[in-house]
């Protein structure tokens, strides 16, 4: 997980998220030819392949060891967990979609000799297909590549989307390799400037603890902490904020609150039933 453009490009208006998803697909082309084993990049669907090959210069096989291939051909239904199908292109069907958990009932089309999946631009109602993907290829090791996990773990449950139980039995298996994480924030105080801008990078490569670092702004960053664990991102914003030397009599208990908010966890990251089946995702 890292930005897969520069921030000045990212934060432009003028770019897009095809601009975003091409740029993927040349790195995952990149990062699998240095594998050095058969690995396959994976993307949702056909019209995606498409627009991969057209990125890839036309070439099904970029590199001798690596091949575009697409995770499913059809088209994906509405499945409740029990597997009965919900109705499609109704009003019924329509309203379904906020009871049922959309699982991905396209075929999934394993790759086969592929040693690694590197799966890329997958969008949240298509994670339980990279899940089946999982299940059905026990030998191969899947590379979740740029997908944005974060965001789209705080997605699940929500209305159209998959359920929260998607985080519980899979996305919680997914171990960060690298991760590089950048979030800005401010800070309010009693005095001048009054608001003060920060920003800072959550850094790990594995084995690697986890790295909170502060930006310097002369283009270097500064680190505050390590931990063995992933730090929620609540957390991850507090060290920061304790890293800037703030007087703490400029701030008042109140303000104090506002910065940084009643509640520092998100579902996913409190786990609060312990219902995760794996720790891989935090550590």
């Amino acid at each position: 997980e890292f930005p897969p453009l520069p921030t000045s490009v990212l934060e432009d208006a003028s770019a897009s998220a095809y601009d975003v998803s091409d740029a993927n697909v040349r790195l995952a082309v990149r990062f699998a030819q240095g594998l050095g084993v058969p690995a396959a990049v994976t993307v949702p669907d056909r019209p995606e392949l498409d627009r991969a090959l057209r990125v890839a210069g036309g070439r099904r096989t970029p590199y001798a060891n690596v091949t575009l291939h697409s995770l499913t051909a059809g088209r994906s239904v509405l499945s409740s967990s029990s597997g009965e199908t919900a109705p499609a292109n109704t009003l019924e069907g329509f309203f379904s979609r906020f009871n049922l958990e959309r699982v991905g009932r396209s075929e999934v089309a394993p790759l086969p000799g592929t040693q690694v999946y590197v799966v890329i631009t997958a969008s949240c109602q298509e994670l339980p297909d990279v899940e089946r993907l999982w299940a059905a290829e026990e030998g191969a090791a899947i590379v979740l590549f740029n997908l944005k996990l974060d965001t789209q773990r705080g997605d699940l449950g929500l209305p159209a989307f998959p359920r929260k139980a998607l985080q519980h039995r899979f996305l919680c298996r997914a171990k960060p390799a690298y991760l590089l994480r950048s979030r800005s924030y401010s800070l309010s105080l009693a005095r001048p400037p009054f608001l003060l801008p920060f920003s800072g990078a959550l850094f790990r490569v594995y084995p690697e603890p986890f790295q909170t670092l502060l930006d310097t702004g002369t283009g270097r960053y500064r680190r505050v902490a390590t931990d063995a664990r992933r730090p929620a991102l609540g957390e991850f914003k507090e060290k920061l904020r304790q890293s800037l030397k703030i007087d703490e009599t400029e701030k008042g208990k109140a303000s104090d609150v506002l910065t940084r908010g009643y509640k520092t966890k998100t579902w996913f990251e409190e786990d609060a039933e312990g219902l995760d089946e794996s720790d891989d995702w935090r550590t």
